[in-house]
């Protein structure tokens, strides 16, 4: 990686020097912003980093232009913890980082490390640009509402802002939580989760905020709570639309002083925790019903990050299913074992109501069934090979006396009128939402709908 810094501080260039060319990187300088915009291609630079006080604000117009002239290539900001203003400002403008100075080398190597994990794109053979695959704190993606979450993931854990994770069940809202922490100052600090609907409401306020002795029965001795155990941490709540009353207005105190309270105690402790918080329910319908705090909802959604179901990230699919068979190999000392092209067209084709668990269940299953070295529709559950018979085959025709060249593309484009058909079916025929459910770009998918003469939903069923 080439790393470019502007800044005209000499101490500043030398202290990152010395971190970059440890970790094997090279550090290219320039004291001023004039020029730079001209240099990042034939100079093969990867990352730049700007100076917040380089003169006449000529560090926030860099990054203007560079996002403007480069908008794929990687920018931070080099400032001041005192001047959080300084660093949101180069937010607005494009940045997706931010450096303290002075610098230090655990912050300058967390930063090295998110850069790498979001800088993976190369271009295609086509005039588009495409993502390659995507890895990024044990969550796997390349369409673009994935690589969208990565880099708000990368850009908010940085801060200690409150964060409510929304989604279905089974997306990975406890792994964005476990990431936001990972990618925080407070990396090094414990990460406490509950998941608040795994309790009956009367003892999920003892586990959070800790009870004295006596304070109720079973109550033997003094015991902290959660947000005591998180000091200096993070606290992930999931399930928190399942928080009774009583245990909504104490979360909410914690959040706004610091302060908790052990039941049946008196005194108050004074907490450091950034709180993570996740629901599947609709909180604004519950504000609305009663059963949910509305200064609390607003505390909580500081920042709102929303996961994508898997049936709006199909063409991720592959990637997740080879994952998963890598990791089930090794747990059960399994040979490594590949998904045959008909089970793959079945995962494509499934709505996957529970998400990536469920996908995960069934690879982990469709692996420990399977006898051969690919993975048959007959080793998948039955809720999936039922769909076969939706499916329009591409061998209706047969093929065999034809050109090898001919018959390829025939067979290819009813294959792509199927798969095409029944993917725009399952988005209610929405094009830019079907195009972001396969990774494509909206204007790619109508050039390969105009190619295969595919119409909308109805249309396209009359004739398929």
């Amino acid at each position: 990686m080439r790393i470019l810094v502007v800044s005209e501080r000499k101490s500043l260039v030398d202290s990152l020097r010395v971190i970059l060319e440890d970790d094997g990187r090279e550090l290219l300088h320039a004291a001023q912003a004039a020029g730079v915009c001209d240099i990042i291609t034939p100079a093969e630079v990867n990352v730049v980093i700007t100076d917040h006080q380089l003169p006449n604000d000529d560090g926030y117009r860099l990054l203007d232009a560079l996002h403007k002239a480069h908008p794929a290539l990687r920018t931070a900001i080099a400032t001041v913890p005192e001047l959080p203003h300084a660093a949101q400002r180069a937010f607005d403008l494009g940045a997706a980082d931010a450096i303290s100075t002075p610098v230090d080398r655990d912050d300058v190597i967390a930063f090295l490390r998110r850069a790498d994990a979001m800088s993976a794109v190369r271009v295609a053979t086509t005039t588009e640009a495409v993502a390659e695959v995507h890895q990024f704190r044990g969550m796997y993606g390349t369409t673009p509402v994935m690589r969208e979450v990565f880099r708000m993931i990368s850009r908010v854990g940085r801060t200690d802002v409150t964060v409510l994770v929304g989604g279905e069940s089974g997306t990975g809202k406890e792994l964005v939580a476990r990431a936001l922490h990972d990618e925080s100052g407070r990396r090094h600090k414990p990460f406490i989760a509950l998941n608040c609907s795994a309790l009956p409401s009367e003892l999920v306020e003892s586990e959070l905020f800790g009870h004295t002795r006596g304070a109720f029965t079973g109550a033997v001795k003094d015991r902290g709570g959660l947000f005591e155990a998180a000091h200096g941490g993070t606290l992930f709540l999931d399930e928190i639309g399942d928080l009774g009353p009583l245990a909504q207005a104490k979360v909410l105190r914690a959040l706004e002083s610091g302060d908790v309270m052990r039941v049946g105690g008196t005194k108050t402790t004074h907490v450091d925790v950034r709180v993570i918080a996740a629901t599947n329910r609709p909180l604004d319908d519950m504000v609305a019903d009663g059963r949910f705090r509305e200064d609390l909802l607003y505390r909580l959604k500081v920042i709102s990050l929303v996961l994508p179901p898997l049936r709006d990230r199909l063409a991720d699919i592959p990637l997740l299913s080879s994952q998963f068979l890598r990791v089930f190999a090794e747990r059960h000392g399994l040979p490594a074992r590949r998904l045959s092209d008909e089970a793959s067209v079945l995962l494509q084709n499934h709505d996957w109501p529970g998400n990536v668990r469920e996908l995960r269940n069934v690879i982990e299953g469709a692996l420990v069934m399977a006898d051969g070295v690919e993975i048959c529709p007959c080793d998948l559950p039955s809720t999936l090979t039922a769909q076969r018979s939706t499916v329009v085959s591409y061998k209706a025709e047969p093929l065999s006396d034809l050109p090898f060249v001919e018959a390829r593309e025939r067979a290819l484009r009813e294959f792509d009128r199927a798969f095409l058909g029944a993917a725009l079916e399952r988005n209610g025929g929405n094009i830019a939402r079907t195009a972001r459910a396969l990774g494509l770009h909206r204007q790619s998918l109508q050039k390969l709908l105009a190619r295969r003469d595919l119409r909308m939903p109805a249309e396209m069923q009359r004739e398929l």
